[in-house]
């Protein structure tokens, strides 16, 4: 037999296979429709025709059991059984076909419109639900299509009268459509089964061909999986001094130092950076290729989206001694507020860096349904040989040196993975020598849509006097969080456990922020803590921070709703994510007010 042939058979045989594989699921559908039947036609005829009509159905299904599935389940007979088994179908559903189609001569008469329309509701529910499960088998299909029906037509045309004709006709053409749908259906899953058994069989020629590869692979694959095991477990332990160091290092800034050591520290600190920024890129883009970020749309407003940033940009732009400047004309755009900030502090970081004088422009402007975020700069510019090219990871124009105050070239190959998911595209239009325009376009919101957001020039420091609770399990972290976060005025409570902080929060303390470390001590680990602290203190902003790579993790956190940073988290980012976590409580706050106002009156 050529492979054209033995692939046929092989497809016929898988259809008849799951044809006889439904066949138990559909006795419950037909004795379904079999005590509809039964009932309606008790109403308009005599128990014993019903009996004698219920006795042929009920025989008809017996049969099937005993002479066909069994057989069939012990794989008799051995020769042509597929060909065998298709036949066999396809006699016994143009017989029941018979049989479902007289149940029009036993229940339906035309002196009753009522029975005929219980009889020709039950006969087009049989059929109509039999087809999908018969297009396995066409032979079988069309045998019981044209027997039920065509017994069902005749009947109404029996009875005469023009309502009967109309009904037979529809009844007809009804049968013809659901002909058409069995034979496409038939195609397709026939089609689906032969590239199935194609793939199968080129994948068993290439797994023979390429054996000793395909062990190769195995073993290389093996490696890849120890060393990725081996830099999350590292990158854990690797981040807790980093980010311990970095906290540290910003406390010592805070002190009254010489002015030598001052400049050991800031060298220090600027090491810090560099490693940070490199962990922190790395980390995204594992994160957005992933998969376990999803977008979390809500209506932002412009405003305090500029603000929110300036307060991470800043301090960089005046170290630089650069101009840094917004313009928004009060819009409210539709967006993920954490891929939105991202791409904008990572566009405005690396035009701030990029820029010898002059400064950053950050713009936000209506475009008929949606708002184009700008940011433009006053900075050496790209070629345009290297506007593509800049999206890539670790590609840095005009930094032959690889000078690290430049940054590490992962920001604009997060900003295109994270406006991807946002549904966008990044613009570039730039001239050397004169400065970079990048741009990307978001919708914007609905009239009904109204954030809720606290600006923070509402208040003068938006954190000093704030209450917060740190769960951290180790020592020097939990040090240096405790010494920087008292420095910035907050009344900081940092703990060592789970366990700790639910004493702490058994107390008087009404915390506005809970934050926590994902690896604790104990039986509860810091996201299972969170869910908890959310019946506790549901005025609270919390927040997961954590060292680990695992997607898991990031999925279960995206899936709780619960925000997730990752170590090592500078002291910049980490006032900025205060800040954030703090207009958040706010507005938790303001709800809880406004519903006690409420209650009271």
């Amino acid at each position: 037999m050529t492979a054209v042939g033995r692939s046929a058979d092989l497809v016929h045989t898988q259809m008849i296979e799951t044809q006889y594989q439904q066949a138990r699921n559909n006795i419950l559908a037909e004795n379904v429709t079999l005590v509809f039947i039964v009932v309606s036609g008790l109403l308009h005829n005599s128990w014993k025709t019903v009996l004698l009509w219920t006795l042929c159905e009920v025989s008809s299904q017996i049969y099937r059991t005993i002479f066909m599935l069994r057989p069939y389940a012990r794989g008799w007979p051995e020769v042509d059984f597929a060909r065998y088994w298709a036949r066999h179908h396809a006699i016994y559903q143009t017989t029941i076909g018979v049989v479902w189609g007289a149940s029009m001569f036993v229940f339906a008469h035309a002196s009753d419109p009522e029975s005929v329309v219980l009889t020709v509701t039950g006969l087009v529910v049989i059929v109509s639900g039999a087809v999908p499960g018969l297009a396995y088998n066409q032979l079988a299909m069309r045998g019981f299509l044209v027997t039920s029906f065509g017994l069902m037509a005749m009947r109404l045309l029996q009875f005469g009268g023009i309502d009967y004709i109309i009904l037979a006709a529809a009844l007809t053409l009804y049968g013809g459509v659901l002909w058409l749908m069995g034979a496409l259906q038939s195609r397709n899953v026939e089609e689906g089964i032969r590239i199935r058994f194609e793939n199968i069989e080129l994948l068993e020629e290439l797994s023979a061909q390429t054996r000793q590869a395909r062990e190769a692979r195995e073993i290389a694959e093996a490696a890849n999986l120890g060393k990725s095991q081996f830099l999350a477990a590292a990158s854990h332990d690797l981040r807790q001094p980093l980010y311990a160091l970095s906290l540290f290092s910003e406390s010592l800034q805070a002190l009254s130092l010489s002015d030598k050591a001052r400049g050991i520290v800031t060298q220090m600190q600027g090491n810090l950076d560099a490693l940070e920024r490199l962990f922190s890129g790395l980390l995204d883009i594992s994160r957005l290729d992933a998969g376990v970020v999803k977008p979390q749309w809500e209506p932002i407003a412009c405003d305090v989206l500029f603000d929110r940033i300036d307060h991470y940009l800043r301090p960089l732009a005046i170290q630089l001694g650069l101009d840094l400047r917004y313009r928004s004309d009060g819009s409210v755009l539709f967006s993920d507020p954490a891929l939105i900030e991202q791409i904008l502090v990572n566009l405005a970081t690396n035009a701030l860096r990029n820029t010898a004088q002059g400064g950053v422009l950050i713009v936000s402007r209506r475009r008929g349904g949606q708002i184009r975020l700008e940011v433009w700069d006053t900075g050496s510019g790209i070629a345009e040989a290297d506007l593509e090219r800049i999206f890539d990871e670790f590609v840095q124009v005009g930094n032959p040196e690889r000078n690290r105050r430049k940054g590490m070239g992962l920001g604009l190959a997060i900003v295109r993975r994270a406006a991807w998911l946002l549904g966008t595209t990044i613009s570039v239009r730039s001239v050397p020598g004169r400065g970079s325009l990048f741009s990307l376009m978001q919708p914007i919101a609905q009239s009904d849509q109204t954030p809720e957001n606290t600006t923070f020039a509402e208040l003068d420091d938006p954190i000093s006097g704030l209450s917060l609770l740190i769960v951290e399990d180790d020592p020097d972290v939990r040090t240096a969080l405790a010494t920087l976060t008292r420095q910035w005025g907050m009344l900081a409570d940092v703990v060592g456990t789970a366990d700790e902080a639910l004493e702490a929060l058994a107390g008087p303390s009404d915390y506005a922020i809970i934050m926590s470390d994902y690896r604790l001590p104990g039986s509860l680990n810091g996201l299972e803590f969170l869910r908890h602290c959310k019946g506790l203190n549901g005025r609270a902003a919390h927040c997961l921070i954590t060292g680990d790579l695992d997607p898991s993790i990031l999925a279960e956190a995206q899936a709780t709703d619960i925000p997730l940073a990752h170590k090592p988290l500078p002291p910049a980012r980490l006032r900025a994510l205060l800040i954030h976590l703090a207009s958040k409580s706010a507005i938790k706050a303001k709800h809880a007010a406004a519903l006690h106002e409420g209650g009271q009156r």
